[in-house]
């Protein structure tokens, strides 16, 4: 369902302005991605590079810095989760499975 979503036009064009923004909020796009496209996609597609991915993580350093033991790591945290909300709105909207 996830590369489905990602080779579809507007949802494809969608996922992949959502990752440009993350990552102009300083965060790192990995997870388990495989040398080419998988079978059935051009290798030359324009979202290549994301269908490439078995997993999509989004990870920042909040480091240990001394906020960690105060009220504000609640505010850092629940910023951090409001910089990836587009993000896990698309993965609930294009590839959440029902039990």
């Amino acid at each position: 369902m996830f590369r489905k979503a990602v080779a579809s036009e507007g949802s494809g064009r969608e996922l992949s302005a959502i990752v440009d923004d993350v990552r102009k909020k300083g965060y790192d796009i990995s997870g388990d991605v495989m040398k080419r496209p998988p079978r059935g996609y051009p290798t030359d597609h324009s979202r290549a590079d994301l269908l490439r991915h078995r997993s999509l993580i989004a990870a920042r350093p909040l480091g240990c810095e001394q906020w960690l033991h105060t009220s504000e790591a609640v505010d850092r945290v629940l910023s951090a989760a409001a910089d990836l909300d587009a993000l896990l709105m698309w993965l609930v909207r294009h590839v959440k499975r029902t039990a």
